[in-house]
């Protein structure tokens, strides 16, 4: 079994001769087959001031992380990338992937509803996840692949910004269909019955994905926000 580490570590590449300038090849690991999940923050170039955003970029990384823990998710092996108003995480590749389907998606909408049960509408925390499965390269600049290219076609999806348009959901999880049809075989941690088909449209990418949404929190829905 390949060790995360195998996947979370780059090494730099050595430096060039004095005054050449180089970009040289670097041959990384055998691509591992994982479970990737990128996460965007909804509104976020709509908080105005760089503190808010600097407060919703922690709150962020917290309430992943805590979900992570619940659902037993090992937050720490995880390659984890800061994208500014989101995140790229890969799973080690011996973390199931139904993990980060229901029991998931349900953690981190109920420590989102408990973060954002004082916030203010403005300050209110919402997400939107991708959940794929697939080969991740390694190089010296970072991870690569068509599994990440995919999983950032998903979360980009104008359908399914749309299909959370209504600012009512803390979370809004896009799931893509080889996974999907993989869990639902599996007959794991996972109810159909709470997913509905999206036809994805974004860029090069045509794609079938499934969405599942949570619930509007309690009094938090406040004014509709565009993600």
């Amino acid at each position: 079994m390949a060790s995360a580490h195998n996947l979370r570590v780059v090494e730099p590449l050595p430096p060039p001769p004095d005054g050449e300038v180089a970009v040289r090849p670097h041959a990384g690991p055998s691509p591992l087959y994982t479970t990737l999940a990128a996460v965007d923050i909804g509104s976020f170039g709509l908080l105005g001031d760089e503190h808010s955003q600097l407060h919703q970029r922690h709150q962020m990384h917290a309430r992943l992380a805590e979900a992570c823990e619940i659902t037993r998710i090992p937050w720490w092996d995880c390659y984890r990338e800061d994208r500014g108003d989101g995140a790229l995480i890969i799973a080690p590749p011996d973390v199931p992937p139904d993990d980060f389907l229901d029991p998931f998606a349900h953690h981190l909408t109920a420590v989102l509803r408990r973060s954002n049960r004082l916030a203010s509408p403005a300050a209110r925390l919402r997400l939107r996840v991708a959940v794929h499965a697939g080969h991740v390269h390694r190089d010296a600049h970072g991870v690569a692949g068509q599994a990440v290219l995919h999983l950032f076609r998903l979360l980009e999806a104008a359908v399914f910004k749309k299909a959370l348009a209504d600012g009512s959901a803390d979370l809004g999880l896009i799931v893509s269909d080889r996974l999907y049809d993989d869990a639902v075989a599996r007959g794991g941690l996972i109810n159909p019955d709470a997913y509905r088909p999206l036809r994805v449209s974004c860029k090069e990418t045509r794609a079938r994905a499934w969405l599942w949404s949570s619930v509007p929190a309690p009094g938090a829905a406040g004014p509709t926000q565009a993600w």
